[in-house]
């Protein structure tokens, strides 16, 4: 199998590459869509002693939705914004499946004004209506002019809502945002210590073209298990961090292999073909093994563990089998600049003499 990979990469360099990044732009396109779909709660196991507990309290006070606003500013007692409150209070009043809107809870210092939103059942539609209805008070409130001279007189007003489905939009968000945010750090850190273990930026450049075609296809198949399950916000954050940890240790393998295999052949597919069965070897057994050891989270009942099995056993699958096409594609169309035939230096030297070191003297090196 490891040699009809490594004979389809070689063969069809470009076709393996384009379809790979056709998967790119489908993963980041369609299936970052799962980010809409992501479940904040961390559910109760079915049939446990807090699952049922939850059933009971949802007999007792069978609440189907609520939101909490909090409108703070210097004097939440000023007329004017009292006057604002008032008024979206009165539309949200108005809104179909609300039911019932207690007046707002100051604070003891007079900073803050409590806002609590009951509704008949959790539709999201009308917890979105009313949180734009109590959002538009820090616009109004902070936009107030002075007729006469123009000047800005708001109140410097901030308004926060949540709860109910509002909270899963959220963290959604969230998540999306703390990707984003990992991505925009890790990758030119570990771009940074790839250029000093290779030296060159082309071989420090490939690893992390595996690990974001391997996170793509697994957001693109996140997104279609969202489809028939549900799927925790944590999920993403795991998938993100062992997409990177996986593809960037699977490339070093490949390519580690690769050059030392150039060693011994001036012919690139030779060369690729012999990586492929070496280290692609390790890198299947590996990502089998991982995969298959985190699907056993699939048998636990609980929504939150099968999610992150699903997630971190789509990533692996995905790190492993770009790591057995895709590299051997670039390797295959830019192996001749990636690692010369015989290079002049050894770049395993300096592990070597560590190895050597501790062969030689056990003792020490146990110490």
């Amino acid at each position: 199998m490891l040699s009809t990979f490594a004979r389809v990469a070689t063969r069809r360099p470009l076709t393996v590459i384009g379809v790979w990044a056709l998967l790119l732009v489908v993963g980041f396109g369609i299936g970052t869509g799962v980010f809409g779909r992501l479940i904040e709660t961390v559910e109760s196991v079915p049939g446990s002693e807090s699952d049922r507990a939850t059933a009971t309290l949802d007999q007792i006070d069978p609440l189907d939705g609520s939101i909490t606003a909090v409108i703070e500013s210097d004097d939440v007692t000023d007329p004017a914004l009292t006057d604002e409150v008032e008024r979206a209070l009165a539309d949200v009043r108005a809104l179909p499946d609300v039911s019932a809107v207690p007046d707002p809870i100051p604070s003891e210092d007079g900073r803050a004004l409590l806002i609590p939103i009951e509704f008949a059942r959790d539709d999201g539609d009308s917890l979105q209506n009313a949180a734009d209805l109590i959002r538009a008070i820090e616009d109004r409130a902070n936009a107030t002019t002075d007729a006469t001279t123009g000047a800005d007189t708001g109140a410097d007003v901030e308004v926060n809502v949540s709860g109910g489905s509002l909270l899963g939009d959220e963290m959604g968000a969230r998540a999306q945002e703390d990707v984003q945010r990992a991505e925009l750090i890790s990758l030119p850190v570990v771009l940074a210590l790839l250029l000093v273990i290779f030296g060159g930026l082309r071989a420090a450049g490939l690893p992390l073209i595996v690990a974001v075609s391997g996170v793509a296809g697994a957001f693109l198949a996140l997104h279609l298990f969202s489809l028939v399950t549900d799927i925790s916000v944590y999920a993403v954050q795991l998938t993100t961090m062992l997409g990177l940890g996986l593809a960037v240790d699977y490339a070093l393998l490949m390519v580690v292999t690769f050059r030392e295999e150039r060693r011994g052949t001036d012919d690139v597919v030779e060369a690729v073909t012999r990586t492929a069965r070496r280290a692609g070897r390790t890198v299947l057994f590996s990502g089998l093994t991982v995969a298959v050891s985190l699907a056993g989270l699939l048998v636990f009942p609980s929504p939150f563990l099968r999610s992150m099995g699903l997630a971190a056993a789509a990533v692996v699958v995905v790190d492993m089998l770009a790591a057995l096409t895709l590299l051997p594609a670039l390797l295959a169309r830019f192996g001749k600049k990636i690692a010369p035939a015989r290079p002049a230096a050894d770049s395993g030297a300096f592990f070597a003499r560590v190895a050597r070191f501790a062969a030689r003297r056990p003792p020490p090196a146990a110490r």
